[in-house]
């Protein structure tokens, strides 16, 4: 979860008012963004996540990026990414950076309405482009719309929906292994061989079409 500050826009405007030196500019080259709902097994609270990528393109390459910014200028609210936060993934040869985990610190409803996502590299130069997110994506859905994972010899996957993952991770929650699943059950020796034998968690995906949001339930100790 990344800190959320409250600032006057001014402020905000006056803090990255930089001077550009020499090099070239960063570039946003597509945003991909959705919203989630988490849920742990142990709790009925649920809360709600962005999950948000962009594909950078600096021809000073990705380590001249020093700082991604998302702003709800409404609320008065940003969230910062930097190297040490943000998660980079190289597609295609192309870099995109972002964060899975963007949430309130209260693990309230995210704000709705316009977003802007603001790249700046070492030398203030920067990017920005704008994103939407419609009130009906972040109203709370009912416990009963998450996915479940029931573990004994076997596991047991009960989902509501056909688009779902599985996500099996070691024991420091280091991702492993995604596997596109159905439901109904699959053999824990499966996991424990494709893994060899590292898994030790693993949490449930499942997309909702209809609202273009996600539900994700875990993490679950696979040996109980």
């Amino acid at each position: 979860m990344y800190l959320v500050k409250r600032i006057k826009l001014i402020t905000f405007l006056s803090l990255f008012f930089l001077i550009s030196c020499s090099g070239s500019a960063p570039e946003i080259g597509q945003i991909v963004w959705q919203v989630n709902f988490i849920k742990t097994p142990e709790k009925t609270e649920i809360l709600p996540t962005l999950s948000l990528f962009v594909l950078v393109e600096d021809e000073d390459g990705i380590t001249d990026i020093d700082s991604i910014y998302l702003i709800h200028d409404k609320s008065e609210l940003f969230w910062k990414l930097k190297s040490d936060t943000w998660t980079n993934k190289v597609l295609s040869g192309k870099n995109w950076v972002g964060s899975n985990r963007i949430s309130m610190n209260d693990s309230s409803i995210l704000p709705s309405g316009k977003y802007r996502l603001l790249v700046i590299d070492k030398a203030g130069d920067r990017d920005s482009l704008s994103i939407n997110i419609a009130a009906s994506m972040l109203e709370l859905p009912s416990v009963n719309s998450f996915p479940e994972l029931i573990i004994a010899s076997d596991i047991k996957i009960d989902s509501g929906y056909s688009n779902n993952t599985l996500r099996v991770y070691d024991e420091q929650m280091e991702l492993l292994k995604n596997l596109k699943i159905e439901s109904g059950i699959i053999n824990k020796s499966i996991i424990m061989n494709d893994t060899k034998n590292k898994a030790h968690w693993i949490s449930i995906y499942s997309y909702n079409p209809e609202e273009g949001t996600g539900f994700i339930c875990g993490p679950y100790l696979i040996n109980r």
